[in-house]
C-alpha cells in the first residue's frame, strides 16, 4: 500500500458484497485489495432491507454515517456504531430512511488478536463526546472503540474541527506533522480535509500506513471524520520529536464507551 492513499466518492468501486457480508447484492469498496491491510466498504441500506455482518476472521467496526438503522432491538441514528467481533454475526436492518453504513476491519488476523465472539452496540446518545477536547481549540471528539474491550482491540474515534478562513501558515503546518504506530483509515463525514494543496469533501477516505509522517488542515466549512485502527494505538509521534500517548489522551478525558448487548 502507498504510504498515503486517497479515495474520493467517485473513485470508490461498486461491486459485489465483500466476503463475510450477506443480504445485499453489493457495496462500494474504498480499500479492499491485497495491498490494503485495512478494508473499508460503504453499504447502502434501504428501508426494509437487511445486511448481515459476519462471520469474519477479524473484528469489524461499523459506523452509521447517514440515515436510520436498527440492530439487536435498538435504533441506531446517524453517528451510532457497532462492533461485530470475529466469529460472530449481526443483522442490521434498514429503518425509515435510506441509510449508509461504513464497515472497517483488518484484512488479516493479527498475532495478538483477542478472543472475539461478541457484539457491541453504541447508539449515538451513548457515545462519549466532548464539544471541546481541551485548550479552547473548539476541536470536539467522540469515542466508539478504544481498544479496552477484553475480547477486541479495535479502535474508532471521531473528531470535529472548526473551519478556517485562511490556510495555516507553513509554521503551523510544520507543528502538526505527526505519525501513528498503526495503519489507519480516516473517513470524512462532513466538511473538508486539506491534504497538501487539495481539499477533499465528505465521502473521502484516506488510508495512511503506520509510521508515516503527515499532516492535514481544514477548509472553511470545518472538518468531521472518523478514524479507524485495527489494534491498540501507541504514541502519536510529532516530527519535532514530541510524543503523546493516544490512548492516554482519550482516557484522561473519560472517553471510554459503555456498550449495549443486542437483545
Amino acid at each position: 500500500m502507498p504510504k498515503v492513499s486517497v479515495v474520493t466518492p467517485d473513485k470508490a468501486q461498486a461491486g459485489q458484497a465483500p466476503a463475510g457480508f450477506s443480504g445485499l447484492p453489493g457495496a462500494l469498496a474504498y480499500f479492499d485489495d491485497a495491498r490494503s491491510p485495512l478494508h473499508l466498504h460503504l453499504h447502502r441500506i434501504a428501508p426494509g432491507e437487511a445486511l448481515t455482518i459476519g462471520p469474519l476472521a477479524t473484528d469489524c467496526v461499523a459506523y452509521v454515517w447517514r440515515g436510520a438503522l436498527e440492530a439487536g432491538g435498538w435504533a441506531l441514528a446517524p453517528g451510532s456504531s457497532l462492533i461485530v467481533e470475529h466469529g460472530q454475526t449481526l443483522a442490521v436492518l434498514g429503518g425509515e430512511a435510506p441509510a449508509e453504513l461504513l464497515t472497517f476491519h483488518a484484512a488479516e488476523p493479527s498475532d495478538g488478536q483477542r478472543a472475539g465472539g461478541n457484539v457491541h452496540l453504541l447508539p449515538r446518545e451513548r457515545v462519549p463526546f466532548r464539544a471541546d477536547m481541551g485548550g479552547g481549540s473548539g476541536v470536539g471528539g467522540g469515542m466508539h472503540a478504544d481498544s479496552s474491550c477484553p475480547t477486541s482491540a479495535v479502535w474508532l474515534h471521531e473528531n470535529h474541527f472548526p473551519g478556517r478562513d485562511t490556510p495555516m501558515t507553513p509554521e503551523e503546518e510544520k507543528r502538526g506533522v505527526h505519525s501513528h504506530s498503526e495503519d489507519e483509515i480516516i473517513f470524512v463525514t462532513d466538511g473538508e480535509i486539506r491534504l497538501g494543496a487539495r481539499l477533499y469533501g465528505p465521502g473521502t477516505a484516506v488510508a495512511i500506513a503506520a509510521d508515516t509522517l503527515y499532516s492535514f488542515t481544514t477548509g472553511r466549512k470545518g472538518l468531521s471524520f472518523v478514524n479507524f485502527r485495527a489494534g491498540t494505538p501507541g504514541d502519536i509521534r510529532f516530527a519535532s520529536g514530541a510524543t503523546i500517548s493516544e490512548t492516554g489522551y482519550w482516557r484522561e478525558r473519560a472517553m471510554t464507551p459503555e456498550y449495549i448487548t443486542p437483545r
